[in-house]
């Protein structure tokens, strides 16, 4: 008797040691795609429909400024440092927008670490965590905002427009 039930406890924990490699081994790469990517958030002034019209407006004004800054970056590191060095150029592209609407909100850019929840696009996901961001805030921020991937630029195939703050 003893023989017949080695057979399925040694089946069994080949099975559980791979389930469990399985899993760390989608921890590691879930981590490591974390790590190699920069968000974008903008955050409107506030649920009106004027103002989720200008967060638009400023978003696609930050995305053509990011797309020609990073366009020749290979890697996180090299986009991180040329986001932050461009920071003044990047706020002053959205306030521009924000003027030009006519609007006395005041736009603020900042590079920080920011937690994410899970977010499924077409064809890829992002776990939840924290992730090295590029936040646009349009006054004081307290609308539903967008966001997506600026590096490596995913903007287009995989964003969000309708995520509360």
């Amino acid at each position: 008797m003893k023989k017949y039930l080695f057979i399925p406890v040694s089946v069994l924990a080949l099975l559980l040691g791979v389930g469990i490699f399985s899993t760390l081994s989608a921890v590691n790469e879930e981590q490591v795609a974390m790590e190699k990517v920069i968000r974008l958030h903008v955050r409107a002034a506030d649920d009106s429909v004027q103002e989720q019209a200008l967060k638009l407006k400023v978003r696609d004004e930050i995305l053509n400024c990011t797309s020609s800054l990073l366009e020749n970056c290979t890697d996180k590191n090299e986009a991180r440092a040329c986001i932050e060095a461009n920071l003044s150029k990047l706020k002053e592209a959205g306030q521009a927008v924000v003027d030009a609407e006519g609007c006395d909100h005041i736009v603020s850019v900042s590079l920080e670490r920011e937690t994410f929840e899970y977010r499924e696009y077409d064809g890829f996901f992002l776990p939840e965590g924290e992730y090295d961001s590029l936040i646009v805030n349009i006054g004081p921020a307290e609308g539903q905002n967008w966001w997506c991937v600026v590096f490596p630029a995913a903007c287009y195939m995989g964003a969000s427009d309708t995520v509360e703050t």
